[in-house]
């Protein structure tokens, strides 16, 4: 199993919910004295996220089609699955987490291929009956991938965490009709938008980096070829990297969750 980390802090908004290193000096013989730049914060943690919303119609019936499950899910899980008799909430527990370990490990190994029925979910069950739970996704030549859901009567919400354990993960899950865009866009993020969730969920991810004085910045998604990146936060034209951010929406909900240096 993996290694314990403390639970992201949420942060909900939307239907029914409220929302060093000092300079040093280096002194060689036969050369001046030059002050160190000073340290910058690297968070080392990737993470990755996945949101479901229960009452959209794709999220229906899901855990009764046998080759559906015979594509994403290990022998192991399938029958954890039926010997619970877990439907459609236990297929989105497995299916949420290998989505979102599958975002944090493709952030250290870009060429990383979706193979969902390769990795493996460890969790003692399939139920989620006090709205939390934690687990582990293990994909080969990665280390143990720590996942943790969240979940109300309309959506289910969860969290793959892999690397520094004192780096500090914050989330938040809106409903799409109260997280309109409120700010205005670079052209280099609308490069990227696919939908109307894109927007909205740039402005939740915005307002989560302003908690942490982070304003002014961009969320972009880099091309490689004609492929897209993971998205990053970049200030000032240049990516940063003292806060690592995660995206994902499903139906009428947007989620976000930021890992920054503590």
């Amino acid at each position: 199993m993996g290694q314990h980390r403390p639970a992201p802090c949420p942060r909900f908004f939307g239907a029914n919910h409220r929302p060093t290193q000092g300079n040093g000096r280096r002194v060689l013989r036969g050369t001046r004295v030059r002050c160190a730049e000073p340290a910058i914060s690297v968070v080392t943690t990737t993470i990755g996220n996945d949101l479901i919303d229960f009452r959209a119609s794709h999220n229906r019936g899901r855990a009764e089609q046998p080759r559906l499950l015979a594509r994403v899910l290990t022998a192991s899980e399938r029958t954890q699955l039926a010997d619970e008799d877990a439907g459609d909430i236990g297929f989105a527990l497995l299916w949420s987490a290998k989505e979102a370990a599958y975002k944090a490990a493709k952030k250290i190994q870009p060429a990383l291929v979706f193979a969902p029925v390769r990795w493996q979910l460890a969790s003692a069950d399939l139920a989620l009956a006090d709205g939390s739970k934690r687990g582990t996704v293990f994909i080969a030549d990665h280390p143990p991938i720590s996942v943790s859901w969240q979940r109300t009567s309309h959506w289910l919400h969860c969290i793959a965490v892999r690397g520094d354990a004192s780096t500090k993960t914050e989330h938040a899950v809106s409903a799409l009709s109260d997280c309109m865009p409120r700010a205005s866009f670079s052209e280099r993020e609308c490069d990227s938008f696919s939908r109307e969730q894109s927007a909205a969920v740039r402005t939740l991810a915005k307002q989560l980096l302003a908690q942490h004085g982070i304003t002014d910045c961009e969320i972009v998604r880099e091309r490689i070829e004609h492929r897209l990146l993971p998205p990053r936060v970049y200030s000032a034209g240049m990516a940063r990297d003292d806060v690592q951010l995660s995206l994902s929406h499903d139906g009428d909900y947007v989620a976000a969750v930021i890992a920054v240096k503590v």
